[in-house]
Order: structure tokens, then C-alpha cells, then sequence
């Protein structure tokens, strides 16, 4: 059913009254007359009823009461679907905000990995060429003492200096 179609058939019209006088026979032979109040509400061409349709009567202020009534929550669904739509729409956005600072986030992180992947890096030649410098110092020293120990005057000196200490404990 469309929001807008109308839920009721309705048909304005006045309704006439007038009094009809009967007259009635009684079992005594006399006639009796009365009069009762008959009331008439005349339909146009155009109605939108068929013959022996049920129908229900409604005064108008009721109606137009009932009708105002269904405009305003009309309107107030209407209120209300602009406001879920105006909320969704706002979820939308702040979750692709979120998808944007969680991706900026990462790329921050990545960043930072990688900078530290480079310092590491750094650290790690600059370890290796002291390593190199060290091996170098100790083959150096090895010579050294190599020249140091052999047959030469020093040699000879150190031997004896290196002698005396030992006997002297």
C-alpha cells in the first residue's frame, strides 16, 4: 500500500432528518397514529460504494480529528526516515573516516618500520666495519708480537724481563 493512498472511502454529505406520522390499526379496531424521526443521508452519482455495502458513520469533527491525527504521524515518520537516512549517511562518513586514519595509521607505522629497518641496517654495517677494524688491530698485534718475540735485541729483552717476573711471584 503507498504511504499516500487513502486507508478509508470517505463520502461528505449532510445528513436530513424529518418525521414520518404512521398510522397502525390495533387489535380494538382503532387506528392509531405515531410519528417517528427517520434521518437520510443522500450520496452522489459518484460515491465510491456499491449496493448492499456495509458502511460505518462517522461525524465530521471525528473524522477530521482522526484525519489530522494520521497527517501528524505521517509527518513525524517522515521526520524520522530523514533522520535515519541523515544518520546513516553520518555512519557512512565517520566509517570511512576511521578506514582513513587506520590506513593513515598504518602507512605512519610502515613508515616507521621502515626507518628503523634502516637504521638497523646502518647499525649493522657500521658493527661490521668495527669488527673488520678490530680483526685488523689484532692481526696487527699478532705481528707485533710476533717481531717482538723472535731472536731480535727486543725479543731478547722481553724475554728476559717476562723471565724475571715469572721467578718473582
Amino acid at each position: 500500500m503507498l504511504p499516500y493512498e487513502p486507508l478509508i472511502k470517505t463520502i461528505h454529505s449532510k445528513v436530513k432528518c424529518y418525521t414520518r406520522k404512521t398510522k397502525k390499526k390495533i387489535k380494538s379496531g382503532e387506528t392509531h397514529s405515531y410519528s417517528s424521526k427517520q434521518f437520510i443521508i443522500p450520496l452522489k452519482n459518484d460515491q465510491p460504494f456499491s449496493c448492499e455495502e456495509e458502511v460505518s458513520i462517522l461525524k465530521s469533527e471525528d473524522f477530521f480529528r482522526m484525519n489530522n491525527l494520521l497527517n501528524q504521524r505521517r509527518s513525524d515518520y517522515e521526520e524520522q526516515l530523514q533522520r535515519i537516512i541523515s544518520l546513516e549517511q553520518e555512519v557512512n562518513i565517520l566509517k570511512n573516516k576511521l578506514k582513513y586514519y587506520n590506513d593513515l595509521e598504518v602507512d605512519i607505522k610502515l613508515l616507521k618500520l621502515k626507518r628503523l629497518e634502516r637504521e638497523l641496517f646502518e647499525l649493522e654495517e657500521k658493527s661490521k666495519k668495527q669488527e673488520e677494524k678490530i680483526n685488523d688491530l689484532k692481526k696487527r698485534l699478532e705481528k707485533d708480537e710476533i717481531i717482538n718475540k723472535g731472536s731480535g735485541v727486543l725479543g731478547k729483552l722481553s724475554d728476559l724481563f717476562i723471565n724475571k717476573n715469572d721467578k718473582n711471584p
